[in-house]
């Protein structure tokens, strides 16, 4: 009997379910939702929906992510679930179609507004997915998805945003822009192996770690400078600075030569933003800027 043939080992068929799902950013974004519903006013048992809801839509993005991308990572990434034999296609497809019904199911438990946003989010996620990941463009839904977090958050908790409320969304995608970047760099590699004409391919690695610095520079002097009036908020503007401090440490480790190294740059960026974006809403909510 072949390799193939062969039941899988269930600790490996778990592996396959874990990994299929991309566990740290799906739970980045669910954290980053909570806490931000938390920050606009939500009692606890709202926050956990949302940011369930934004777990389970994240897994089904992640898990549609690895099933559109199965043929090309058996040249690329055969590490990974799919082509490595940890999971099938079908299984992968089964775990979005579920975690999809999920994670809009949690959303409308909060109200239909968010519901909408929710299911704006997937669409975006699933045109990056089956659609726009292989191109230039990738970087476009990427952001918008960074972008649609604080709003689907926001208007869970308090059922609307208030008009200054489009700077943040504003910043959040470029914010998103940022990490597309570097999420590109960290498969330059395996995408120009494969023929994949990602933006970081398309523009170099240098050019790619360039516009992610520029972009983060504007990202983080915009921030700094709407909450310089905060008065009596050291602690949340602390917390802010580390963020920034903690995403150039990211953008800094593209220096390191191994290619398995490469990944923390967007990782660490990552929680770097998520903790400024958290710190600079608290800061502008508790300054009274972000009243509807």
């Amino acid at each position: 009997m072949s390799t193939s043939e062969r039941a899988l080992p269930r600790h490996l068929a778990i592996v396959g379910l874990i990994r299929v799902v991309h566990p740290f950013p799906s739970t980045l974004d669910a954290v980053a939702a909570a806490v931000v519903a938390l920050v606009a006013g939500a009692s606890a048992g709202v926050a956990l929906r949302l940011g369930l809801g934004m777990l389970a839509l994240q897994f089904a993005i992640g898990s549609a992510n690895d099933f559109a991308d199965s043929s090309v990572d058996r040249i690329a990434k055969p590490r990974k679930p799919i082509p490595a034999g940890l999971l099938s296609r079908g299984a992968a497809a089964t775990v979005c179609v579920a975690a999809a019904m999920t994670g809009l199911a949690a959303a409308a438990s909060v109200g239909i507004g968010v519901l909408v946003i929710a299911a704006v989010g997937l669409v975006d996620g699933l045109v990056y997915d089956l659609r726009l990941k292989s191109t230039p463009l990738a970087w476009m839904p990427f952001a918008a998805g960074v972008g649609l977090l604080p709003l689907y958050a926001w208007w869970g908790a308090r059922g609307s945003v208030p008009g200054a409320f489009i700077g943040v969304i504003a910043l959040s995608v470029a914010a998103g822009a940022v990490l597309a970047l570097a999420n590109a760099y960290d498969d330059i590699e395996d995408d120009s192996r494969s023929g994949t004409r990602s933006v970081a391919v398309f523009l170099g690695g240098r050019r790619t770690l360039a516009a992610d610095a520029l972009l983060l520079g504007m990202i983080e002097v915009v921030a700094v400078a709407t909450m310089a009036g905060a008065i009596g908020l050291a602690p949340l503007t602390v917390t802010a600075i580390f963020g920034c401090g903690l995403s150039w440490f990211g953008l800094c480790l593209a220096g390191v030569r191994r290619s398995r190294r490469r990944a923390l740059v967007w990782e660490v960026q990552a929680v770097g933003l998520a903790i400024l974006g958290v710190s600079w809403l608290a800061v502008l909510s508790s300054a009274g800027l972000l009243r509807s």
